[in-house]
């Protein structure tokens, strides 16, 4: 009793395989935009246009351009060794998830845009402000007798260096891909943690 007709259960399938295949049109569309032209280049105009869609049907599937971004931002993939958790691993995992962030932001261009444009100093992400309280807690965890003040800074400039913002300036800025700020970004990393070690801490 009540079993939905084959006829109709396959029409449903199909308009659901529609769906799906013309968000990934409009997604691909705005990848290639922000590749090729930069986030501010990205409008709901130019993404229909190119994906050869109406700007309603964009609108369908995204009601604003800060949520196609973040959908494209979501689009970064799991890779071994790869944590979104600053907490795992502590402070000796930093470096090597720095030198895999630069590199995978190199992988995934788009994706990496879409954060970096999404990630605005005067209103961050969730994602944003999660890392800069898990940077903060591991300093204060290891490094107790720091004042907030010094966790503070040190953890904005750990921030920084982990950031899309900072593979993107490297990238565009300098002409230095992910590929080879990643190990310098580790390096980096691996000095500030062994000074802060040796009792060698930044004054304000």
């Amino acid at each position: 009793m009540g079993q939905t007709p084959k006829s109709t259960h396959y029409r449903s399938t199909l308009r659901e395989q529609r769906v799906i295949q013309t968000k990934k049109l409009i997604l691909d569309a705005a990848a290639s935009l922000l590749v090729d032209r930069g986030s501010d280049k990205v409008t709901t105009r130019k993404v229909a246009s190119t994906a050869g869609v109406s700007e309603r049907t964009v609108y369908r599937h995204f009601p604003d351009r800060e949520a196609l971004l973040q959908e494209l931002a979501q689009r970064l993939p799991e890779v071994d060794g790869f944590t979104p958790s600053l907490a795992a691993g502590g402070l000796d995992n930093l470096p090597a998830t720095g030198r895999l962030r630069m590199e995978l932001f190199e992988e995934n261009p788009a994706a990496a845009l879409a954060q970096a444009a999404l990630a605005d100093p005067r209103g961050l992400a969730d994602d944003a402000q999660t890392q800069s309280q898990e940077l903060r807690q591991l300093l204060a965890n290891e490094f107790p007798d720091l004042d907030k003040g010094e966790h503070l800074r040190v953890a904005a400039v750990l921030g920084c260096l982990l950031s899309s913002q900072a593979w993107l300036r490297m990238r565009e800025e300098f002409g230095v891909p992910g590929t080879e700020s990643g190990p310098v970004v580790a390096w980096v990393i691996e000095t500030i943690v062994r000074e802060l070690r040796a009792g060698n801490t930044p004054k304000g």
